[in-house]
């Protein structure tokens, strides 16, 4: 198994933020989030990479990598598990998917649909739950931000990254079945921060975005209600931008690109830059 060559940035011991883009629901725009900020910053200068852990490979596929898995020569984040490689080693450059060209300062663990045997793998470990702390060690201070992906579900992928994490964003939309998994996982946080706190795990979400929003009781007053509670609920750490419904998100996904490299100056992109910003995680 081998690796694009110089595909990991040296440790120069740069402080890494490891953020935690997640939801007790799937379709909460985590992916989304996670490549359009992602990119953004790695356009600016900033030294980015993803640890996405879901087996639909949707992340991996907006990085150019459309089947990690069809590609022995390929690594994933489940040979980390097999102990096939290190987490390090595991790490390629993300690809644009039109051009095949190495996007710069852009970086990622590839998926693969074998991680939804996660569960079993680690079934006979000690604290297993802490699988993801043991390896991040492996990319801090080679990056300055490290965006883990969650799948859909608060199970022991997510749950290891929120031990793991630096910062947890609560990523959902102005729909109920979003904004109550926003819920369920905050009820998983509080339960597994009685275990593990002494980890220095996070004991509550650190930012909420909202996507796929309106601007109007004309487009759904139904929407725009929930996006009321939901920035009542959680106050100042709901993102200032709401990321309007926009058709370049979807037109991005079926081009295979984040939304900030598809079309920077769409609605959505231009909003998820400013979130970025907001977070501090460029200028």
């Amino acid at each position: 198994m081998t690796t694009a060559p110089s595909a990991l940035p040296e440790d120069t011991g740069r402080k890494t933020r490891v953020l935690v883009s997640t939801n007790g629901s799937a379709g909460s725009g985590k992916t989304t989030f996670a490549s359009a900020v992602g990119y953004a910053a790695a356009a600016r200068g900033k030294k980015v990479c993803f640890l996405p852990m879901d087996k639909q490979r949707d992340l991996s596929r907006l990085c150019g990598y459309d089947d990690p898995d069809s590609d022995e020569d390929l690594p994933t984040l489940y040979d980390v598990l097999d102990g096939i490689c290190s987490l390090s080693e595991a790490v390629v450059p993300a690809l644009n998917s039109k051009t095949k060209e190495v996007i710069p300062n852009l970086h990622l663990v590839l998926e693969s649909r074998k991680l939804e045997h996660l569960e079993y793998k680690l079934a006979g470990e000690t604290a297993r739950e802490l699988w993801l702390f043991r390896l991040l060690p492996e990319l801090r201070g080679r990056f300055d931000i490290v965006i883990v992906d969650c799948p859909g579900d608060v199970k022991l992928a997510t749950i290891g990254a929120l031990i793991a994490g630096d910062e947890i964003i609560g990523c959902t939309k102005s729909q109920e079945k979003e904004a109550r998994g926003l819920t369920e996982l905050e009820d998983k946080i509080t339960e597994i921060h009685r275990s593990y706190g002494h980890t220095g795990m996070r004991d509550s979400l650190d930012w909420v975005v909202i996507g796929e929003g309106v601007s109007n009781a004309s487009q759904g007053k139904v929407y725009l209600d929930i996006e009321g509670q939901l920035r009542e609920a959680y106050g100042s750490i709901v993102a200032k931008e709401t990321v309007s419904d926009d058709v370049k998100v979807p037109e991005a996904y079926t081009a295979a690109q984040p939304v900030t490299l598809y079309s920077p100056k769409a609605r959505a992109a231009v909003a998820y830059t400013k979130i970025g910003r907001q977070m501090k995680l460029y200028r």
